[in-house]
């Protein structure tokens, strides 16, 4: 219900997605973020609603996705995962991407335009320091989970496994059959 509000959110202040996403009424998508995935099935009048149905597409944003982001759009766009109706995800997708927040017309309802004027003002200042910063922390938080305190595995580690559970059920088949054969020639 989440992703639906705020996506509906920004659908609000954008007619032409909302017509976009009209056109796909009553289909539904599964949308999957880091944090978050639901299914979602798309009404008449272009917003969102959640869904119970098996979704027709999958849009999967890994949190990859969003450290690439900042940095490059282009870029970011490889790391989203389609399944199911591809051309259904690809468009609502493409719509999905299309949307912006217009984070100082939010700011300005609460604190007044003249304060969000500072703060916008400000923040330009800074630049992109917080993005930089945000996906460094990222990926320095990834190497240390995945090197100092192994929380996260290695890839070659992970394919080192799936051999080892490979061979150990290829072991455990062939000495089933053994067992097997043992019990007919006693009988």
């Amino acid at each position: 219900m989440l992703l639906a509000a705020v996506l509906n959110r920004l659908l609000a202040e954008d007619a032409a997605s909302r017509a976009e996403l009209a056109q796909f009424a009553g289909r539904s998508i599964k949308v999957s973020l880091p944090l978050v995935s639901e299914t979602l099935v798309l009404m008449n009048d272009g917003r969102l609603a959640e869904s119970k149905a098996e979704a027709e597409a999958t849009l999967d944003l890994p949190l990859s996705f969003f450290t690439h982001r900042m940095r490059d759009k282009t870029a970011a766009a490889r790391h989203v995962r389609l399944s199911g109706d591809g051309e259904l995800g690809s468009r609502i997708g493409h719509v999905l991407s299309g949307l912006r927040w217009d984070a100082a017309e939010e700011l300005s309802k609460l604190i007044g335009d003249v304060a969000t004027q500072r703060l916008v003002s400000i923040a330009g200042r800074v630049g992109g320091i917080p993005g930089t910063m945000g996906s460094r922390l990222v990926v320095n938080l990834a190497e240390y989970w995945r090197d100092e305190a192994p929380l996260l595995a290695h890839k070659r580690d992970v394919n080192q496994f799936c051999n080892e559970v490979d061979e150990l059920r290829d072991a455990l088949a062939r000495l089933e059959k053994r067992l097997q054969f043992c019990e007919k020639n006693t009988e």
